[in-house]
């Protein structure tokens, strides 16, 4: 009696996973900038002997928006926090600590308001932190990966490349986050 009715079974059970959503995050209510922003944002610690020095996170905006990604340079929404200098990051952030993409010095670092609708939308907000947009230009980065490449691999076809994002402290120490860019 059970062999009759399971084909039945069977094939309501493919109808309906046929009208599930694509994608998991679209089950959420958050909207789409959310989804995106939450896969390519990473965070890294400055640690001295067992002590946070500072914490550096970034949402690379590239890969999350699109106006972003036809332009001519590479976007970061960066989060900073120094321990024990919270207050004065701005004055300290400039003069003992240095921000880059591959070695690449940055076109420009602006630091964000905290009325500002970017933080309404990060997927990792820390409220001790100095948020800024940080631009890189793509024709140096670009220009910089295809001098590394070796005689044979510019003529093999490359889609992606990891880009490192490094914040380092006059000191020595340093963190990095890495993301993946489309060529």
């Amino acid at each position: 009696m059970t062999m009759k009715y399971l084909p039945s079974v069977c094939l309501f059970a493919l109808l309906l996973s046929g009208c599930t959503k694509p994608n998991a995050m679209t089950n959420f209510s958050y909207d789409n900038f959310y989804a995106k922003s939450l896969q390519h944002t990473s965070k890294n610690d400055i640690v001295k002997n067992n002590d946070v020095v500072a914490m550096l996170n970034a949402t690379y905006l590239n890969k999350v928006d699109l106006t972003v990604h036809q332009g001519n340079e590479e976007v970061f929404l960066v989060g900073i926090f120094i321990t024990n200098k919270s207050d004065k990051i701005d004055e300290s952030f400039s003069s003992d600590y240095s921000l880059t993409l591959n070695k690449l010095k940055a076109n420009s670092i602006s630091k964000l308001d905290k009325d500002d609708k970017m933080f309404a939308k990060m997927p990792l907000y820390n409220p001790w932190a100095k948020y800024y947009i940080v631009k890189f230009s793509k024709t140096k980065l670009n220009k910089s990966y295809l001098e590394n490449l070796k005689y044979k691999e510019k003529y093999t076809k490359f889609e992606y490349k990891t880009i490192e994002l490094k914040l380092t402290k006059t000191s020595g120490e340093s963190t990095s986050l890495s993301f993946q860019k489309a060529l």
